[in-house]
C-alpha cells in the first residue's frame, strides 16, 4: 500500500461537512476564511497526527478561523467550554502551514482528552457458581410413642393383647437408645383348665434408623425381661392356682414410621427368643403351659417427636 493511499484512508476518519457526513465521524472540523490553507491537505495531516496519537475516535468539535496571518483553532467536547490555540502563518512556508496547523490542533485535542475524567464503567458481574448448601445436621431421633399390640407366644401357643409405651433417645444422627414397656393379657382354654396369661415387660436396646423421604425405618437389638402371671381356672374336683415368675429373652424390634417431623404413625413388629422360661405344671408333675421358645408381636401406634 503506497503512502498516498494510507494518507487517504486516514483522512477519511475526519468528517467532511461539505459532503453532508459530518455527523457520522467522531471529529468535526469547520474552517472559516482560511484561504491560505488547503482544506484537503489539512485534513490529511490532521488525520495522520490523530492516528499517531491514538485519537482517531476522539469526539471533538473543531473550528478554525484565519485572520491577520494567524490561524485560531478552537476545540471542545459536547457541553464543555472550548480550548483555543493560535498558529502564526506568515512566518511559515506555504507548503508547511497545513502540517503546522495539524500539529497544533492534534496537541489541542490531546490536551482535551487528557483532561477528560476517566469513564467509570460498572464492574462486570461475574456469576459465581452456586455451591451446594451445606446439609444441616439431623436432629437426634428423640420421640415418645404409644401403640396397641398383639403377641403370640408360649406352649401351647397363646395370643395376648395389650398396649405399649416407648421412648427413643437419640445418640447421634442414626442411633438411639430404645426403652419399651408393655402390658399384655390373654387366655388359653385347655382340657384341664383355662389359663389366664398376664405379662408386664420392659425392653432396653440400641436402635438404628434410616430415612427414605417421609418414610423412616428402624431396627433394634435388645433384651426384654419382665414378670409373667399364670392363673389356672379348673373345675371341681381340680383346683386352679396362680404362678408368678420372672422371664427374659433377646428381642429384635422393627418399626416403619411415616408422616411429618412432629407426628408419625407407625407399624411395628418384634421377634424374640426366651432364655429364662416360665413353666406352669399340674400338681402330679406334667407341664400344663410354659413360656419358652420364640415369640412374635405386632403393633400399631403413633410417635411424637421431641
Amino acid at each position: 500500500m503506497t503512502r498516498a493511499l494510507r494518507v487517504l484512508l486516514l483522512a477519511s476518519l475526519v468528517s467532511f461537512p461539505s459532503q453532508g457526513r459530518a455527523t457520522e465521524a467522531p471529529l468535526q472540523l469547520s474552517m472559516s476564511e482560511c484561504t491560505s490553507l488547503s482544506e484537503q491537505a489539512l485534513r490529511e495531516h490532521l488525520a495522520l497526527e490523530l492516528s499517531t496519537l491514538g485519537l482517531s475516535t476522539a469526539r471533538v468539535r473543531l473550528q478554525l478561523r484565519c485572520s491577520g496571518g494567524v490561524a485560531e483553532a478552537q476545540a471542545a467536547r459536547a457541553e464543555e467550554p472550548p480550548a483555543t490555540t493560535r498558529v502564526a502563518l506568515d512566518d511559515t512556508a506555504r507548503g508547511a502551514r497545513e502540517r503546522l496547523v495539524a500539529l497544533a490542533i492534534s496537541e489541542l485535542v490531546a490536551q482535551i482528552e487528557r483532561a477528560r475524567p476517566p469513564s467509570r464503567e460498572p464492574a462486570p458481574v461475574v456469576a459465581r457458581p452456586e455451591s451446594a448448601a451445606p446439609r444441616p445436621p439431623r436432629k437426634p431421633a428423640n420421640d415418645l410413642s404409644a401403640a396397641a399390640s398383639a403377641v403370640t407366644q408360649g406352649t401351647p401357643r397363646s395370643t395376648l393383647w395389650g398396649a405399649a409405651l416407648a421412648a427413643r433417645v437419640g445418640v447421634g444422627e442414626r442411633w438411639s437408645l430404645l426403652l419399651d414397656g408393655r402390658f399384655e393379657r390373654g387366655t388359653d382354654e385347655l382340657t384341664l383348665a383355662d389359663v389366664r396369661w398376664t405379662s408386664l415387660s420392659a425392653l432396653v436396646g440400641a436402635a438404628a434408623r434410616a430415612r427414605a423421604g417421609p418414610l423412616e425405618l428402624s431396627a433394634a437389638l435388645g433384651v426384654r425381661a419382665g414378670w409373667l402371671s399364670l392363673v389356672a381356672d379348673a373345675q371341681a374336683p381340680d383346683e386352679g392356682r396362680q404362678l408368678t415368675a420372672p422371664w427374659a429373652g433377646v428381642a429384635v424390634p422393627l418399626r416403619a414410621a411415616w408422616g411429618s417431623d412432629l407426628v408419625r404413625p407407625f407399624v411395628g413388629a418384634e421377634a424374640g427368643y426366651v432364655v429364662l422360661p416360665v413353666r406352669g405344671r399340674v400338681s402330679d408333675g406334667p407341664t400344663l403351659v410354659e413360656h419358652r421358645g420364640g415369640w412374635l408381636s405386632v403393633s400399631l401406634g403413633v410417635a411424637i417427636a421431641l
